[in-house]
C-alpha cells in the first residue's frame, strides 16, 4: 500500500500549517440572531485569511446565538473593536484564549 507522500509529488501537496505556529486566539460572544451574518461578512471583512474558523451554537430560546471566533493575534483587537462598534448587542464572554498558552 502506498502512502499519501507516494502518490502526490510535493509540488501539488498543499502545505499544513500548525495553529501554534499562526498564534490564534479564541473569542466568545453572543450575539443576535439577526446579526449572525453581519458578525460574519464582519470577521471576513477585516480578517480575510486571518479568521481561521468561525463556530455558532444556538442558545436556549433561539433568540441570541453562541459564536467562537478562531483568528490570528494581529487582527483580535482590531475585530473586537469593530464588533462592539457595528454590532452594539454583541456581548463578549471572556477575553481572548491565546492557543498554546499555558492554563
Amino acid at each position: 500500500m502506498n502512502s499519501f507522500a507516494n502518490l502526490y509529488p510535493s509540488s501539488r501537496r498543499i502545505p499544513v500549517r500548525s495553529a501554534t505556529h499562526l498564534h490564534t486566539c479564541t473569542i466568545r460572544m453572543s450575539v443576535d440572531a439577526e446579526s449572525v451574518t453581519t458578525l460574519r461578512q464582519l470577521a471576513m471583512r477585516v480578517c480575510g485569511d486571518a479568521l481561521e474558523f468561525m463556530r455558532i451554537a444556538i442558545c436556549a430560546g433561539g433568540a441570541r446565538i453562541e459564536v467562537w471566533l478562531c483568528v490570528r493575534q494581529s487582527c483580535v483587537t482590531v475585530l473586537s473593536e469593530t464588533i462592539a462598534r457595528q454590532l452594539p448587542g454583541a456581548r463578549f464572554k471572556e477575553t481572548p484564549y491565546q492557543a498554546g498558552a499555558a492554563a
